[in-house]
């Protein structure tokens, strides 16, 4: 068998937003998406990511007391790039899996962006290895 790389489990394209882009807009496209992470982009490149814990810790501030429909006309003002986490590392589709599933474990990461040549080509998520081994674990031929 051959090793596998990120780019046979990553998710491409990465759900993006911009730096400028509504905390409220993030959080919808968390929810119709069913996804934890959103990357901050700059057209192909990567400035940041918001994780769902980024916009857990974003509500904890002033406003925790608020009535919920007070803290999502607040969330309208709250831009990403205030959220973001903005130094995030990194891994290359050319990269062993087994190595990113490493960084991912000792580091309690829930994604990792995936960039080439600079600029961002997809996510890799601890869900894409999930559904790796349920694939595996279900082909009768494995």
């Amino acid at each position: 068998m051959s090793q596998l790389l990120v780019r046979d489990l990553m998710t491409q394209p990465a759900v993006t937003v911009g730096p400028t882009s509504p905390l409220r807009d993030v959080i919808q496209l968390m929810e119709n998406n069913n996804i934890r992470h959103v990357v901050v982009a700059d057209s192909e490149r990567l400035l940041g990511l918001i994780s769902h814990r980024d916009v857990l810790r974003s509500q904890e501030g002033s406003l925790s007391g608020a009535p919920s429909d007070e803290q999502a006309h607040m969330n309208r003002w709250i831009e990403a790039r205030w959220v973001m986490t903005k130094e995030v590392r990194t891994v290359y589709p050319d990269t062993p899996a087994l190595e990113a599933a490493l960084m991912l474990r000792s580091h309690g990461y829930g994604c990792v962006p995936v960039v080439e040549h600079g600029r961002l080509v997809g996510m890799l998520t601890d869900s894409d290895f999930v559904e790796y081994a349920i694939q595996e674990l279900s082909d009768p031929g494995a």
